[in-house]
């Protein structure tokens, strides 16, 4: 959550009661209220925001209302912003709720985020309008993919109301032809002639007969800014109708207007003009006066392009065609160098006030990078903690872009934000820089870089596990890490979210999305992890919940055990339930496969006493309703996953195998090949290789039987590559199938390797030939065994540990297809 909510942001502005009432607008509302989106689309000057401010009044609904400005264009940001405007207006703790999710820019994460948001306003139920005002200044193609799926899926009791200037990239087209939309342009904002003289009449004017009332409404075009600034012209003739009828607002504005005002207000005006909202104290401290608040509250009174926004201190905000006349303005009446001092003034004041993001924003404006930078530097840890790393990324951006050299803390920083969010392209420009500065300026090997080139190398090595690369070269820059030495620095303390919402650690990054490496890499990786300094690192934490889920699928539970409560342990101790919900889930497994399915339910209903976030309390209870379907009972599971529906992977597949239970496989199916496509498009492999098993058990249900032959084989080859072996045996209606293939497995599906199946058809033994299949360190620990070495000894002799040892020693009775220490060596010896 960002450190500085500004509530004037989620504040509906003043309402005037002079304002027209447009009674043709209303009954236009009104006609299309049944709709999910109202966009109102015109130039500034049109009164979008007034038309949107009075109709909400007027219908007296609960409102969720946010003004955007460019710094919203980091999702985390634009969604806290809607999120706590939505709990505000419906006095709800819907924020709360949703918080934990809204500290990661993971694609999945927030995607997730939306949906959860979707179900609580579900829950909601009251009639609700949000409002997104100035929508044009959003360009993060990230939150345009967001809204889409969130007003695609809005529930009928909520509409969106959302003013720009220019078209939202978004699917208009497609939402016109479903009739989701309606469409309010300058057209229907014009004045009519009626309104025209309503208008003039309010400003309380000299009475102006139907001729003139028709000449200012053809030359404004019924242009409501145009009106305004009409009737501030002292002398409201053709020509000034004409001017006003210009582009060239700007110049008018100043002309007619404000150079008529006296010259405190002029001085006024100016020197607050960079300011986006004006508090009263802040303007007192530029201005250097103690009249602000009267002077806003005049300005206010006679209409002077001058917005009130309720909240509760007064706070206010000019019109942006006031605003950019006034900023024009300046750069002619003020020097470069006034400027540059109004600015770090300015923008000092806001920081000084605690909104380091807008101070921050405005020194960037304008190009003052020097006094930007170190409040950048300073604030970084609490962009990283707060989830905001796509505002630091686009500020990086613009840094660079601009040629402005950055410090290797920002370059370093900003790459381990895009490989973890998986953003390879930008991330390799981001490394190319530091590597080409490392060959011409040697910052790694100097000392006060050290604790950021630590940094670096780690998450190199965190960018090889996520895209399931070679893990012998991250185990040589582990190696060199470990030869330095940990560096302490202030990110020491600062936990990378490796799993906000994940079911299953092998569906995250660190899982390498379900990409299991060999047990031999593994171990060395966890080894290295464990048995060093790097064992406190969160990192390690987690790498024992992977491991715990890459045995048990391997159909290891022994070694799972050990793992799991390791993981459970530092878990507890970190407070992350990242880790400590997908480890549970797992012990539920274990109990299952034990047929022990009431201790299981136990577990999981004593977890949910002790769990908050709904997020997690919903997988929890989504497992308790795998159990049920496991047990034969569909009545509870069916009122479980009511209870928790969402369009989360676990969810989808445990309702498949509730319609399988139920005798419907052919809505299991069609469910099934959706999650398959979606797990292709996440390239999610544990997903992929689950929805294809559960497909081929509904083909075989169906009668077609050599689909379903052929399905298994697909889901084989999926699985063979990472020996995934639980994910077959877990499913008891697939028993049938797997004797079918296993009797046709010579003749037809000779693309799978036979050391894969040994796994599979329990007390297959290996040819004679064997321990060639073992990897070289596996051959060193079985040549040790024969020997009869003991644990202790080859642990000691190959520097593992006992552990690492017996994860071998289980690995290489699997590959051997033996169960023993005698066995396998009685192998060998014959």
């Amino acid at each position: 959550m960002p450190q500085t909510l500004l509530s004037s942001k989620i504040t509906m502005p003043h309402h005037s009661p002079t304002l027209i009432e447009r009674t043709q607008l209303f009954d236009l509302f009104d006609q299309y209220i049944h709709v999910k989106l109202t966009i109102l689309r015109a130039p500034a000057g049109y009164g979008k925001t007034s038309i949107l401010t009075s109709w909400l009044k007027n219908k007296k609904e609960t409102t969720a209302w946010v003004s955007l400005d460019a710094a919203d264009n980091d999702p985390i940001r634009y969604w806290t912003y809607i999120l706590h405007a939505i709990a505000r207006s419906s006095k709800s703790e819907i924020d709360q709720i949703l918080a934990p999710l809204l500290n990661s820019q993971d694609p999945a994460t927030l995607e997730f985020f939306i949906y959860s948001l979707l179900e609580e306003m579900n829950a909601i139920q009251q009639p609700i309008s949000i409002v997104l005002d100035d929508y044009h200044v959003i360009e993060n193609p990230v939150i345009h993919q967001l809204m889409t799926q969130f007003v695609e899926y809005l529930p009928s009791h909520a509409h969106i109301y959302m003013s720009s200037r220019s078209v939202p990239v978004l699917p208009i087209a497609k939402w016109r032809v479903k009739q989701w939309i309606h469409e309010i342009h300058s057209g229907h904002l014009r004045f009519t002639l009626q309104e025209v003289k309503r208008f003039f009449s309010c400003k309380h004017l000299p009475t102006l007969n139907h001729q003139q009332l028709q000449a200012i409404l053809d030359k404004t075009e019924g242009w409501v800014a145009g009106l305004l600034l009409t009737s501030f012209a002292h002398d409201p003739d053709i020509e000034a109708l004409e001017e006003a009828a210009q582009p060239f607002i700007s110049e008018f504005l100043w002309q007619e207007i404000i150079h008529n005002l006296p010259s405190e207000t002029q001085q006024f005006l100016l020197r607050t003009s960079l300011l986006q909202e004006l508090d009263p104290a802040i303007c007192d401290q530029l201005t250097k006066q103690t009249n602000s608040l009267e002077q806003l509250e005049h300005l206010e009174a006679k209409g002077l392009f001058t917005i009130r926004l309720q909240s509760k201190q007064p706070i206010f905000r000019y019109h942006h065609l006031l605003a950019e006349a006034l900023q024009m303005e300046l750069t002619r009446q003020f020097s470069k160098q006034d400027i540059h001092n109004l600015v770090l003034e300015t923008s000092q004041f806001i920081y000084d006030q605690g909104d380091y993001i807008s101070a921050i924003e405005l020194a960037l404006k304008h190009g003052q990078y020097d006094l930007a930078t170190p409040w950048m530097t300073d604030h970084l840890v609490q962009l990283f903690l707060s989830g905001q790393t796509a505002t630091f990324m686009r500020w990086l951006h613009q840094l660079r872009r601009d040629q402005y050299k950055v410090s290797y803390e920002m370059l370093v920083i900003g790459f381990l934000t895009l490989i973890s969010t998986t953003e390879v392209e930008a991330a390799s420009s981001l490394m190319e820089e530091l590597e080409l500065r490392q060959l011409t300026e040697q910052w790694m090997e100097q000392e006060e870089h050290a604790a950021m080139t630590y940094i670096y190398e780690s998450a190199k090595a965190f960018a090889i596990v996520a895209a399931g690369g070679d893990l012998q070269l991250v185990e040589q820059i582990m190696r060199k890490q470990l030869a330095k030495g940990h560096i302490p620095s202030r990110w020491d303390h600062v936990p990378i979210p490796y799993n906000s919402f994940e079911y299953k650690l092998l569906r995250t990054s660190i899982g390498s999305k379900g990409k299991l490496q060999t047990m031999e890499q593994g171990a060395v990786i966890s080894e290295l992890f464990r048995e060093t300094s790097l064992q406190t690192a969160n990192v390690t934490a987690f790498s024992y919940g992977v491991a715990a889920e890459s045995l048990y699928e391997r159909n290891l539970i022994p070694f799972t055990h050990k793992e799991i409560e390791m993981a459970l342990k530092l878990g507890h101790q970190l407070q992350d339930p990242g880790l400590c919900i997908p480890m549970y889930l797992l012990k539920a497994k274990i109990y299952i496969q034990q047929n022990q399915i009431s201790s299981a339910v136990a577990m999981l209903t004593q977890l949910l006493e002790d769990v908050t976030e709904k997020h997690w309390r919903t997988s929890i209870q989504i497992m308790q309703a795998y159990c049920h379907i496991i047990a034969g009972d569909s009545h509870q599971a069916e009122l479980i996953l009511q209870s928790t529906q969402s369009k989360q992977p676990f969810w989808l597949l445990v309702h498949a195998r509730l319609l399988l239970l139920k005798e419907k496989p052919n809505e299991a199916l069609t469910s099934l090949i959706q999650i398959k496509m979606k797990g292709q498009q996440e390239e999610q492999i544990a997903t992929i290789i689950e929805a294809t098993i559960l497909e081929a058990i509904c083909q075989y249900r169906l009668g077609h039987q050599e689909l379903a032959l052929e399905t298994l084989h697909e889901a084989f080859e999926l699985a063979a590559p990472f020996y995934y072996v639980r994910s077959f045996l877990d499913e008891k209606d697939l028993e049938p199938l797997l004797e079918i293939y296993f009797k046709q497995l010579h003749q037809r599906w000779e693309s799978i390797p036979t050391v894969y199946f040994s796994y599979l058809k329990e007390g297959t033994a290996f040819p004679t030939k064997a321990p060639s299949m073992l990897t070289q360190r596996e051959k060193d620990i079985y040549d040790l065994l024969v020997d009869g070495i003991t644990n202790r000894e080859i642990a000691k002799r190959l520097h593992l540990s006992e552990g690492t040892v017996r994860v071998y020693l289980s690995t290489i009775y699997s590959k051997l297809g033996v169960n023993s220490r005698a066995k396998a060596i009685a192998l060998k010896k014959h």
